[in-house]
């Protein structure tokens, strides 16, 4: 990957503040439930920045297309693990293998009858964000709360993420939401909102937090497949301003 020096030291200067963010590969509001004992689903999460953030020197330059392989078995009726390698193509078409993470869920049993869904998430791996900089060890612990309501579904993910080793070692919050109206059980429109806050003991100014906000649609055509799109636009300074996200997902079964 080759960045122009203006660009690199302005990355080096925002890194403190974005290191929290839901990283571009993988963009998604988690539902509670997990998958079936002894199926296994791939998802393949495809992300595209238009335009970064405006307080780089030349927001074009973070025009990444950033993909994710996430391959998630169930294990038991309400557990599973997940695994994820993280990948991207800079500006200038450059591959760049951006490391690996390993997720553990379990879910609230239905015979314990809440009148919500919910789960919790722990999430562990190294990461970088491209290619000239080092790998850190990081992950975040992700409570779900989910409610359907008729042909609504609302979503909650109060995220806590957190960075162990490198520079910017630290606790941040990060909370996401997602609202839908489905139609026929054939196509879901609603929203997707993504922030980072900063970290708990030091919260950012508004203008140097990420709060990502815009419209998502999700199609329901098999039972097997799974299959996510979406454009998400910053409402701050410091978040990506322009981003199309889709995600393609196929379960294997019985």
């Amino acid at each position: 990957m080759r960045l122009k020096p203006a660009y690199l030291i302005t990355c080096l200067l925002l890194m403190q503040n974005s290191i929290f963010a839901q990283a571009d590969n993988e963009i998604q509001v988690y539902a509670s439930p997990t998958i079936q004992h002894k199926w296994t689903i791939f998802e393949l999460h495809n992300n595209y920045t238009f335009k970064g953030s405006n307080l780089l020197t030349n927001p074009k330059n973070a025009r990444w297309y950033n993909t994710t392989l996430e391959i998630t078995h169930g294990f038991g009726k309400n557990f599973e693990i997940g695994f994820y390698t993280f990948a991207g193509f800079d500006p200038n078409g450059s591959y760049s293998y951006l490391g690996n993470q390993i997720r553990p869920r379990v879910t609230v049993p239905e015979k314990w009858k809440w009148s919500f869904g919910a789960s919790l998430s722990a999430e562990f791996g190294f990461f970088r964000p491209n290619d000239t900089t080092d790998f850190f060890w990081q992950g975040e612990i992700r409570p779900i709360i989910d409610k359907t309501y008729g042909n609504f579904y609302l979503a909650f993910n109060p995220n806590i993420d957190f960075v162990v080793s490198g520079d910017d070692k630290g606790v941040g919050f990060s909370p996401q939401f997602k609202a839908v109206y489905t139609i026929q059980q054939k196509v879901g429109l609603g929203i997707e909102y993504y922030s980072s806050l900063g970290e708990f003991s030091d919260i950012l100014p508004m203008k140097m937090q990420e709060h990502l906000l815009g419209p998502i649609i999700d199609l329901y055509i098999h039972p097997m497949w799974e299959i996510q799109t979406g454009f998400l636009f910053g409402l701050t300074e410091n978040s990506n301003q322009q981003i199309f996200k889709l995600l393609v997902g196929r379960r294997i079964g019985k």
